[in-house]
C-alpha cells in the first residue's frame, strides 16, 4: 500500500464545533473533547437496529468502562472513540470489509484507519498506545459482556446471527439515555479519569 500523504484536505472532516480534524494526519493537539462526546452520544450503535430506541455509542463505552478496574476505565471509555469520526460501522461489514482488501492484497484499510484515529485520541487523553495484550484482553471481555447485555435489552433474538458465543449478559438492565446524558456521562468520566484530558482542553481552548 502506498504512504498515506500526511496532510490532504480531501480527508478533513467537520466536528460539531466546526473545528476541522484530518483523517489522514490526525494530531492529538487537534482533539475537541466536547466534539468526541457529542459525536458519539449522536453514533447509533447497531447501526440503529434496536427497535423502539436509539442507543448510543457514547453509553456503550460508559457501559464498557464502568465494568473494569480503575486502572483500565480510561481505555474502555476510549475503546470505540475513533467511531466519533466514522460512525459505527458494524462488525459483519467490517469482516467483509477485511476479506474484500485481503483479496486485493490492501491489508485491513479500516483497521489501519481507526488505528490511526485512535493513536490520535489515546495521545491526547495522555493514555498509551496500543494496549498491552492483557489490557487489551480485559477490555474486549467487558465489551462482549456489554455486547450481551445490549442484545437482550435492546435487539430482536434472532440466534441464526449470533452463532459465537458471549459471556453472560450483566444483571442489570440498560436503559438507554437521551443524546445529551450520554454526552455529559462519557465527557464526566473522561475527565474524572484523564487529568490530562480535563488540562489540555482547558488550557488550549
Amino acid at each position: 500500500m502506498n504512504a498515506i500523504p500526511p496532510y490532504n484536505p480531501d480527508f478533513l472532516l467537520q466536528m460539531c464545533s466546526g473545528r476541522a480534524w484530518s483523517l489522514s494526519d490526525p494530531e492529538p493537539a487537534a482533539i475537541h473533547w466536547p466534539d468526541i462526546a457529542e459525536q458519539l452520544a449522536k453514533v447509533n450503535r447497531f447501526v440503529g437496529a434496536t427497535p423502539g430506541v436509539t442507543y448510543s455509542v457514547a453509553q456503550h463505552c460508559c457501559v464498557v468502562a464502568d465494568m473494569l478496574p480503575p486502572a483500565l476505565r480510561p481505555y474502555g471509555l476510549l475503546h470505540d472513540a475513533p467511531e466519533a469520526f466514522s460512525g459505527d460501522i458494524p462488525t459483519p461489514y467490517k469482516r467483509l470489509c477485511a476479506m474484500i482488501a485481503a483479496e486485493y492484497g490492501a491489508g485491513d484499510v479500516l483497521a489501519i484507519a481507526e488505528d490511526m484515529q485512535a493513536r490520535a485520541i489515546h495521545a491526547a487523553a495522555g493514555l498509551d498506545y496500543p494496549l498491552t495484550v492483557g489490557f487489551g484482553g480485559a477490555i474486549k471481555h467487558a465489551d462482549l459482556v456489554a455486547l450481551a447485555t445490549e442484545h437482550r435489552d435492546m435487539q430482536v433474538e434472532n440466534a441464526a446471527l449470533w452463532r459465537e458465543p458471549l459471556p453472560g449478559p450483566l444483571t442489570t438492565v440498560i436503559r438507554p439515555w437521551p443524546w445529551p446524558k450520554a454526552a455529559d456521562e462519557w465527557l464526566t468520566r473522561l475527565y474524572r479519569w484523564c487529568p490530562s484530558a480535563w488540562a489540555r482542553e482547558h488550557m488550549s481552548f
